[in-house]
């Protein structure tokens, strides 16, 4: 069985830089590296990703045995989350995926941990409880996006909704959540908090990258909608759940240029895929 983390960075080089190696040494196996792959998609970022990924030697090991595979999705003026997570997702081999935010910590055995949840429900969908306040603030704020699944059922339900309805900030990752349960896929939720820190920051940086027209209404969309707002939240999973439980329906989702930095190549040489 094999998991891809899939992570999508726009100007979070830095988040990056202290979450991706860590990762690495606390989920790959190197008895069975076939078993776990790292997708790290470089939405446009304009703060030397690409480079580093490229040239970092701690990453070279990785890089060469196939389990950290990157690319690009050049001209994206903003990050848009639900299309970039769907560029990043679809690019993935593994059996299962799971989002990995880039300021997230998997936490040691994570991987292993999404095995034991898989081998016994191969229909589940893992994802963090939006009602635990415990992950509302501190170490652990911003860990709402960790949503694993299998391939299949990714697709089977059309990825993120990439409509107008999550333009910005806007619970893309509850969504789908909301979407597997209504196809009787079964939650099953991180309860061990060692899996789900995160790098602390604020939220002002979670937005400088999205589309939106007025910051203080999106800082105050996040503020209601993290979970420690009981009324704000309800009346979203209300709304949610009367919505389609297949996204993107007609159009493509992650749909967009690509381009691969493979491994065998110099970090100029890279192949372009449509």
């Amino acid at each position: 069985m094999k998991i891809s983390f899939c992570t999508t960075c726009k100007g979070r080089t830095h988040h990056l830089r202290q979450t991706l190696l860590a990762n690495l040494r606390h989920n790959v196996d190197w008895n069975r590296p076939e078993d776990v792959e790292f997708v790290v998609l470089d939405y446009s970022s304009d703060d030397g990703l690409i480079e580093w990924l490229t040239t970092d030697p701690r990453l070279q090991p990785y890089r060469r045995a196939g389990i950290l595979r990157f690319a690009s999705a050049p001209g994206q003026t903003h990050f848009r989350h639900s299309h970039a997570k769907n560029m990043a997702h679809f690019l993935a081999t593994g059996d299962y995926v799971c989002n990995l935010d880039a300021d997230n910590f998997t936490g040691p055995g994570f991987a292993q941990y999404l095995r034991s949840v898989f081998k016994a429900w191969p229909w589940a969908i893992v994802a963090t409880d939006r009602f635990d306040k415990r992950l509302n603030a501190g170490l652990y704020k911003g860990s709402m996006g960790r949503v694993a699944l299998s391939y299949g059922s990714f697709a089977m339900l059309g990825g993120y909704d990439e409509s107008d309805r999550f333009r910005g900030w806007a619970g893309e990752d509850s969504d789908l959540v909301i979407r597997a349960v209504r196809y009787r896929m079964r939650p099953v939720f991180i309860r061990d908090r060692k899996f789900l820190r995160v790098v602390l920051h604020s939220d002002l940086e979670r937005i400088v990258h999205t589309e939106h027209s007025d910051a203080s209404a999106e800082l105050a969309r996040i503020a209601a909608l993290d979970g420690s707002q009981m009324t704000p939240i309800l009346k979203y999973l209300v709304n949610r759940a009367v919505a389609p439980r297949v996204a993107n329906r007609g159009v493509p989702p992650g749909a967009g240029e690509i381009v691969w930095h493979d491994v065998t190549t110099q970090p100029w040489e890279v192949e372009a895929v449509g």
